[in-house]
């Protein structure tokens, strides 16, 4: 009986840091909405049934987890090796931008576009990555500076490039900041012709059980979470930790790249200049990695359970008087509740290695 409840506990044990997180941050929404005159019971209840309560609401939702789950698994394999890298939303950008512009305008046939796109949309995120990977290693320049820098410049060098070269005058006349769509036979199918959701979702689980094996079951998954302890440490062990922080950020550059490329197949078949920023997808993700401690199953949960926050704070909008904002407050409390466990782990840790090395001398 004790194997089995262990077993089980392990199972839930993805779900325990969301579910704690998320929790608090609804008693929170909770509090604020009695302030407000709303009923809380009632204002979650119609939030719930705008995120799950039919095939429609749920496609909706699984649609918009899925660049959040990937921009999610970016993060945590970057931070769980101890860089601290928030480019997420750069590399999306790019990411989406190369794919668009290599299935609109490679000449061949459908299937090698597809492909050629593909890879070249994850190679130029990777390539990001990597290039703050070697600002920090050659110049000492902090990873969340570099990256969140990367971020700004990504966002306008991407609109300069879709409005000097490739702004798509033809639908709108040039208003919009777009390319042209890609060809239809490249979109991703929808599962129902009538709903939001693509195959798009499912590559996207298919990707979280491959992180999950590469990061519980790989000797760099071993290394990458040795490092992620103590960076110095790992070095006297004997590994490589500039190897495994340049692999970990590669990595983690392809993932978040990966979201753009399937916004750009799956949701708008062209790079709309703006889209993937105004959602916040890529903080988002970085959430769905921080509540669920860096666990590529947790990820996926925290993911859809973020997106269906956001699904179905816009039903709440439309039915009680509660403005669709409450879903930011809701977020905002995560991430708050997020942070402060973090800085509570990192006082702990500074304060065992206080007593440590007193005891050393």
């Amino acid at each position: 009986m004790n194997k089995y409840y262990k077993k089980t506990l392990n199972l839930l044990e993805p779900l325990k840091q969301p579910a704690m997180a998320i929790g608090f941050a609804f008693i929170v929404g909770a509090i604020v909405m009695l302030f407000t005159g709303a009923n809380p019971i009632e204002v979650y209840g119609i939030m719930f049934k705008g995120a799950f309560s039919s095939q429609f609401y749920l496609s909706a939702t699984f649609a918009k987890a899925t660049p959040i789950i990937l921009t999610g698994l970016g993060a945590s394999v970057a931070w769980r090796a101890n860089c601290f890298a928030i480019g997420g939303e750069g590399q999306m950008i790019f990411g989406a931008l190369t794919a668009a512009l290599i299935a609109i305008y490679l000449p061949g046939p459908l299937w090698i576009r597809i492909i050629i796109s593909m890879i070249g949309g994850v190679a130029v995120g990777g390539g990001m990555s990597l290039f703050s990977a070697y600002l920090f290693d050659k110049l000492q320049m902090s990873l969340s500076i570099s990256t969140l820098m990367m971020n700004y410049s990504s966002k306008f060098l991407a609109m300069g490039l879709v409005v000097m070269f490739f702004l798509d005058t033809t639908s709108t006349g040039g208003m919009l900041k777009q390319t042209k769509q890609i060809p239809e036979g490249m979109r991703f199918p929808r599962v129902n012709a009538d709903y939001a959701l693509t195959i798009g979702f499912f590559i996207a689980v298919i990707i979280v059980l491959l992180v999950w094996f590469l990061l519980n079951k790989t000797k760099y998954g071993y290394e990458s979470k040795m490092t992620g302890y103590n960076p110095e440490f790992s070095r006297f062990g004997g590994i490589n930790a500039k190897r495994i922080m340049y692999l970990s950020l590669f990595i983690s550059g392809v993932l978040s790249a990966f979201a753009g490329v399937s916004e750009v197949y799956g949701t708008y078949f062209r790079y709309v200049s703006g889209s993937l920023v105004s959602g916040g997808t890529a903080w988002i993700g970085l959430n769905a990695a921080l509540i669920s401690a860096y666990n590529p199953i947790g990820v996926l949960i925290s993911s859809i359970i973020l997106a269906s926050i956001q699904t179905g704070g816009t039903a709440i909008s439309r039915f009680t008087d509660v403005p669709l904002e409450i879903s930011q407050i809701l977020q905002g409390c995560i991430t708050l509740f997020i942070s402060a466990k973090i800085i509570i782990k990192w006082r702990r840790k500074k304060k065992l290695i206080k007593v440590v090395e007193e005891g050393g001398n």
